[in-house]
C-alpha cells in the first residue's frame, strides 16, 4: 500500500520495502534535499516534478528514476511552485525529504 504525505517543508520516515512513497511538498524554496539516512541496506530511488503535472511512480534501478545512495544527500532544483517526490527501495530505508 503506497503512503502519501502533505507536508509544507519536509518529511522523514522510513519506506516499506517495494512500496512506493509519496512526498507532497506545499512551499519549495530554492532547493529539495533528499536524503538516504540509513547506514546500511540499499540505495533509494525517487523521481520528482511539479505536484499538479503528475510525477512518475519510480522503480527500482530502472531508468528516469533518480538515486540517493546510503548515507547521502541528493539536491534536487525547485521552482518555487509546489513539488512532488515519489521514492522506493527494497528495504527498510529511513529517508527525509525537505526544502532549503
Amino acid at each position: 500500500m503506497m503512503a502519501t504525505y502533505d507536508v509544507n517543508t519536509a518529511k522523514h520516515a522510513v519506506l516499506t520495502p517495494d512500496t512506493v512513497d509519496t512526498v507532497n511538498l506545499a512551499n519549495p524554496a530554492s532547493f529539495i534535499l533528499v536524503s538516504n539516512r540509513t547506514t546500511s541496506g540499499n540505495p533509494i530511488y525517487f523521481t520528482f516534478g511539479d505536484a499538479t503535472k503528475g510525477v512518475t511512480n519510480p522503480t527500482v534501478g530502472g531508468d528516469d528514476s533518480y538515486i540517493v545512495t546510503i548515507g547521502m544527500t541528493v539536491s534536487l532544483p525547485a521552482d518555487g511552485t509546489s513539488a512532488q517526490v515519489k521514492l522506493i527501495s527494497t528495504s527498510a530505508q529511513a529517508y527525509s525529504v525537505q526544502v532549503v
